[in-house]
């Protein structure tokens, strides 16, 4: 396993704050795991966040595996089997119906054409998953690359956390998406870059900011940051 390339692609992490970073950052992987393409997913249920990051994949592929992921088999067999946290070759889960794996890879490989996949899925508690895999057009993949996912999978964990912010309410009687907009707002976002992170329209946020400072009686948004940090700091 390639250690030293996997620290510093892991410091890469800290600093990231936005989408197209994500991307960037994930372009690091590709040498490491020897693979052609990589997509990353986080889900939140209860927040209804849905991020997809790529790395290698051209928009077409990256567009239809976001408007497709519900359908996508792989990722069906994956969880029907109860494989989360198992690092798998997604072929392997086509083997038993052809007629199925004919008709999913019709649809499937004209915008997705790696004929080798590893996949892993991971738990994270609430209602959250991050899922991950790497894609060969050539040569499968052995277990060192098994074990390199696996690991990447583990590193990527607290940042997916971070990443989809808190999972439960403030206690000051904000939504749940409130309060992860005023997470958001803590680590120095503005209103245009939370919009792009969160993947909602400005105007959406702007309302939620606007309850934010109804429901925390502040009149301007430095008023809101200055109390919630004085709060965090009176809790701690």
């Amino acid at each position: 396993m390639r250690w030293h390339g996997m620290a510093h692609w892991a410091e890469q992490l800290i600093h990231i704050r936005h989408p197209l970073q994500v991307h960037q950052a994930l372009q690091g992987l590709l040498p490491l795991l020897d693979a052609d393409g990589f997509w990353l997913f986080l889900d939140d249920v209860a927040s209804d966040q849905h991020h997809q990051f790529s790395a290698g994949l051209s928009a077409d592929a990256h567009r239809f595996m976001a408007a497709q992921q519900n359908q996508d088999l792989y990722l069906q067999r994956y969880l029907a089997e109860g494989l989360s946290g198992q690092c798998v070759a997604l072929q392997s889960l086509l083997r038993r119906d052809e007629l199925e794996r004919v008709q999913f890879l019709t649809q499937f490989q004209p915008h997705f054409a790696f004929p080798y996949s590893l996949g892993l899925i991971l738990p994270l508690g609430r209602g959250r998953r991050l899922g991950l895999s790497c894609h060969r057009r050539t040569n499968a993949f052995n277990r060192e690359s098994e074990h390199t996912l696996s690991a990447i999978g583990a590193m990527l964990v607290p940042w997916a956390q971070l990443w989809l912010g808190p999972s439960t309410p403030c206690q000051c009687g904000l939504t749940l998406a409130e309060t992860q907009v005023m997470d958001l707002l803590l680590q120095g976002l503005d209103g245009s870059e939370i919009a792009q992170r969160r993947g909602v329209s400005k105007e959406t946020v702007k309302s939620q900011i606007k309850s934010l400072l109804h429901k925390t009686d502040c009149r301007h948004q430095n008023q809101l940051i200055s109390k919630m940090h004085r709060r965090t700091i009176s809790e701690h």
